[in-house]
């Protein structure tokens, strides 16, 4: 009981020191960010299960891009209660002198399976549900598809040649959630409506809704992995929500995303624990005068670091339900039926690692403490060892961290190895500059030397002061550049290179019709590359999801089928990254070269066996060579590649991908060259960069929030920098002061002292800055790194004035206080 009002009385003056308030405000930060985002997660991850529940349309749905095989959908029916077929593509919808593509749902007049449509009669009508979807030579048209091209009931319109009545607007589909994050304008009509023959597509999906009990579920689902690995299953108990795989990715994200959060707190708790560590010394150096063993001491110390992280999370998660109602009232415009929670585990768990990480940045003073002398105590000496030690643990700590966190190990690996690098280069700047100068001082007279002098004799506390803004710096420097470089960097290519219209799907059979089309209209292919519709069923004939179950980017496409594409020479705009490629008319055609990111994402090694399906057959291939995007020759590339000799083995459907130039008479002209062909997918460049705008912007804003954190921890860590060695700094001038040196003079070595440990810190920012944007931008986004020193320039020096302006304010008001005070650390 004594030990806990000792502990307590120590938080309270904790909370008198400056620097004490840096610490506590610091991991109050954190602890907000943390639990938020921890309370946002898991109300959205109960929102998709609840989703999946109610919106599945069917208890399971198995969906693939080819038609499942009669006798295979014989075997499902008698494994089920019932089964409804439904069909998804992308067509163009024209309606007067407008055209524009969009998802068409292809139903039978038994549709839906469970749950009812919500339609209107009118576009601004009240929904009404109803039980049935809509009859032949009809079409229900989404609200956004009738505002874009101004449909209203009764009006026609034209597919594949085809006019179709609009019999209501769709407002509800009861299977709706099979799409996911998708926000494709829709139409829903019966499959009777359209000849097939109009219907053949790449991405043409066919859908199984099926209705079963609990044990028929256990069989379909067995049943479909060793008959149907070309197809995807989704179910109620099964999970496999379509927005689940992204989510957890974009929790990944965050999740490292927090990571730098947490290395800048750190960081400011560090510096701040320079004046912690001499006042709990002094204070076990009294406790230990008064007869206490020093376990007793220690146990004092840690209740006290506890009561403190209490006291914290109680406020912090306070603020961080506000800021998850508010969270989740934005969400719910994405996330309709989405809704604020308690969610008490997630908030112990985000609890208890959070706690965890703040120890963990407290065992190596609670270490030192344990085994400092009485003596060393009481003179509050700076132990190297202890310093090392401290800054090897932390950044340990938080290496482990940000790897837990990770879904591309070898970004993390390159982002904490550009860290590390730039920490070993700072701390040789900090020893040659303080060299060089203490050597230039010797032969030289004035406060420059004298400051130069000072410093050398300080070099632990400048070294750990430059090490910690220069980190932050760096952190700064490199998110902030990363959003600006990336985004003009994209836009400058897309742009340059891929002419004014993007062809993202061109069948052979209308491939002459399009290069005669080309030819009356004086347009311009730019680039146009063969492809086969493929799906990665096994590794090395491991199911994939088995092989790879850590969600990336990689993985989450490849749940989809992938274009496969076929060429002997290196593509123009691909360069070989590793391995062997193929020789030219090559007759072993079952080779594949991958891009070296799917390679890294997914754990793949030169010589495993990938097993694809195409058009309903499975293939094997062998990994022999990786590839990477090679920016300048139009941005078609494809995630695998195997030799030409491919389409001569194979008797599957070829595509194309690739770009045109049109001028602007050619573009009045496509309207009727998409109602010959509505299944041509064309899409404007205008359009698309459109969707990337819309996209940038969104990602702007997020990254405005996040920036606005790293400032904040910037400031923090700034403002700890200075404070957590005021006391060393109070003693130097007093020391100073009463050997004759005027409070000007002592100004100006204050001065010189913090532009020599920000232009330090800055130079070192820069340099990993550079390192760090040649190792990742490469590697991970296939762009060039070219700096903007005149922008890394201009945000560094706004860094050394804010730091010599907040230095030269400390330093005023220490120089006002006496000179015994000064040079008792007081």
């Amino acid at each position: 009981m004594i030990s806990s009002s000792i502990a307590i009385e120590n938080v309270h003056h904790e909370l008198k020191n400056t620097d004490g308030k840096i610490s506590l405000f610091t991991q109050f930060i954190l602890l907000f960010f943390l639990i938020t985002l921890s309370l946002s997660s898991r109300s959205i991850q109960q929102y998709l299960n609840d989703n999946l529940n109610n919106l599945l349309g069917a208890d399971l749905v198995i969906s693939g891009y080819h038609p499942m095989p009669v006798d295979k959908q014989r075997a499902l029916v008698d494994l089920s209660i019932e089964v409804e077929q439904t069909q998804q593509l992308p067509l163009v919808i024209t309606h007067n002198d407008d055209f524009q593509k969009a998802q068409i749902k292809l139903v039978r007049s038994s549709y839906p399976l469970q749950g009812k449509p919500k339609i209107s009669l009118s576009r601004d009508g009240i929904g009404q549900e109803t039980t049935q979807g809509p009859g032949t030579n009809e079409v229900w048209v989404g609200p956004r598809l009738a505002a874009s091209l101004s449909i209203d009931v009764g009006d026609e319109i034209v597919i594949a040649k085809k006019s179709l009545t609009v019999s209501a607007i769709l407002l509800h589909e009861p299977d709706r959630i099979l799409e996911g994050h998708s926000v494709a304008m829709r139409a829903m009509i019966h499959e009777s409506s359209l000849p097939k023959n109009t219907l053949q597509s790449n991405r043409h999906q066919y859908r199984y809704l099926i209705h079963a009990n609990d044990s028929q579920r256990k069989q379909i689902k067995n049943w479909q992995e060793n008959n149907l690995p070309g197809f995807s299953l989704v179910g109620k108990n099964e999970g496999g929500h379509p927005l689940s795989m992204f989510w957890q990715r974009t929790e990944n994200f965050l999740g490292l995303a927090s990571v730098i959060i947490f290395f800048m707190a750190a960081i400011a708790i560090d510096m701040t624990n320079q004046g912690y560590i001499a006042r709990q010394k002094r204070r076990i150096a009294l406790y230990l005068s008064f007869g206490e063993s020093i376990n007793r001491c220690i146990s004092i110390t840690i209740t006290q670091w506890l009561i403190g992280f209490v006291m914290l999370i109680f406020m912090a998660s306070i603020l961080a339900y506000g800021a998850e109602y508010l969270l989740v009232k934005q969400l719910a415009t994405q996330f309709p039926g989405i809704e604020w929670g308690w969610h008490l585990s997630a908030l112990l768990k985000t609890w208890a690692l959070t706690g965890l990480l703040l120890i963990a940045f407290q065992i190596p003073t609670f270490w030192s403490l344990y085994r400092t002398s009485v003596i060393r105590l009481i003179r509050t000496q700076q132990d190297n060892r202890t310093l090392i030690a401290r800054l090897f643990w932390n950044f340990v700590s938080l290496s482990l961290l940000a790897a837990y966190y990770s879904d591309n190990p070898q970004l993390t690996a390159l982002t904490l190895g550009s860290m590390a690098t730039a920490l070993v280069i700072m701390m040789l700047l900090t020893w040659i500059v303080l060299r060089i100068g203490e050597f230039w001082g010797q032969r030289n007279q004035g406060l420059l030397p004298v400051a130069f002098f000072l410093m050398r004799q300080r070099i632990t506390n400048k070294a750990t002061q430059i090490m910690g803004l220069g980190l932050c710096c760096l952190l700064l420097l490199f998110t902030l550049m990363l959003m600006k470089d990336f985004g003009i960097a994209i836009e400058q290519n897309t742009r340059t290179h891929d002419g004014n219209l993007i062809v993202s799907e061109l069948s052979e059979e209308d491939l002459p019709l399009i290069q005669s089309w080309v030819s009356q209209t004086q347009s311009d292919i730019r680039q146009l590359r063969p492809y086969t519709s493929a799906k990665l069923i096994k590794v090395n004939n491991i199911p994939l999801n088995t092989f790879a179950n850590t969600p990336s980017d990689a993985l989450a496409t490849l749940q989809h089928p992938i274009r496969l594409s076929w060429s002997d020479p290196i593509p123009s705009n691909n360069k070989l990254t590793a391995g062997k490629w193929w020789l030219m008319q090559t007759e072993k055609w079952q080779q594949v070269s991958a891009e070296s990111e799917v390679i890294s994402d997914m754990g793949l090694d030169f010589g495993d066996i990938l097993t694809f399906s195409i058009k309903g057959q499975q293939y094997e291939f062998e990994l022999v060579a990786s590839h990477a995007y090679k920016p300048g020759h139009g941005s078609v590339t494809f995630w695998f590649q195997t030799p030409q000799s491919l389409s001569k083995n194979i008797a599957t459907a070829t595509y194309y991908m690739g770009s045109m130039e049109l001028p602007d008479s050619a573009w009045p002209l496509l309207k009727q060259l998409w109602e010959e062909n509505p299944t041509l997918s064309l899409v404007p460049l205008q359009e698309l960069t459109k969707r990337y705008d819309d996209t940038l912007a969104i990602v702007s804003k997020l990254t405005v929030g996040f920036a606005s954190m790293i400032l904040l921890m910037s400031a923090l860590v700034i403002a700890a920098s200075i404070k957590g060695h005021e006391n060393n700094d109070k003693q130097k001038n007093g020391l100073l002061m009463s050997m004759g040196l005027s409070k000007s003079q002592c100004t100006r070595l204050n001065l010189y002292d913090w532009l020599t440990v920000s232009g330090i810190a800055s130079l070192g920012a820069i340099i990993g800055t550079w390192i760090a944007g040649h190792l990742i931008y490469q590697s991970q986004f296939s762009l060039t790194y070219t700096p903007d020193f005149v922008w890394l320039i201009s945000i560094i020096l706004s860094v050394v004035f804010v730091v010599c302006l907040v230095g030269h304010q400390f330093s005023q008001r220490s120089l006002n206080t006496s000179i015994n005070d000064l040079i008792r650390g007081d």
